[in-house]
């Protein structure tokens, strides 16, 4: 769970980052920005109370499972279709899931480590502080190599992608646990 916690904080952090620049390479876009912004933290707004109403319904590694797709859709969007359709199906998956996958992870982390939970959170947060140093600087490389944000937003997305298999398989095995 610490790698897949990691692994969102690399996955979302790229597009947070440089959506804004994004945003500013679309000729139909560019006067836009505001909006994509504004776009993100609305729908931040419920997302806690949406992923974590998820989480009792179908358990926590599931419902992390599902945000960090939908986030990796949106990590995607932003990219495939530079456009203002794409950004602000990349805006809203971005903030409908970076609050409440964080939410998640840290619930996650308590419920798999009920003895030393406190350890378990901090390794979660170092995880998470790495992947979010990490990603930036590794989507900066990867735009000055190619002039694009689609090759570092897809090893982001591939990232989230990697998180979501990690989670489902932690739940498998814990579901497979006796007692």
């Amino acid at each position: 769970m610490i790698i897949a916690y990691g692994l969102f904080g690399f996955g979302y952090v790229i597009t947070a980052t440089f959506i804004v620049a994004i945003v500013r390479g679309s000729p139909e876009a560019r006067a836009y920005e505001y909006l994509v912004w504004l776009i993100v933290g609305i729908s931040a707004i419920p997302s806690v109370s949406i992923w974590s109403g998820l989480a009792q319904r179908f358990g926590v590694l599931r419902a992390f499972a599902l945000a960090c797709s939908v986030e990796a859709i949106g990590v995607m969007a932003s990219v495939v279709w530079v456009n203002m359709v794409g950004l602000v199906i990349g805006a809203l998956f971005l903030g409908g899931t970076f609050m409440g996958i964080t939410a998640l992870g840290l619930m996650a982390a308590r419920m798999l480590a009920r003895d030393n939970a406190r350890r378990a959170l901090a390794e979660m947060t170092a995880a998470f502080g790495f992947g979010q140093v990490v990603g930036p600087v590794l989507a900066g490389y990867g735009f000055d190599m190619t002039g694009s944000f689609f090759l570092p937003s897809a090893v982001a997305a591939g990232g989230l992608v990697i998180a979501t298999s990690l989670a489902l398989r932690i739940d498998r095995a814990t579901a497979a646990r006796p007692g």
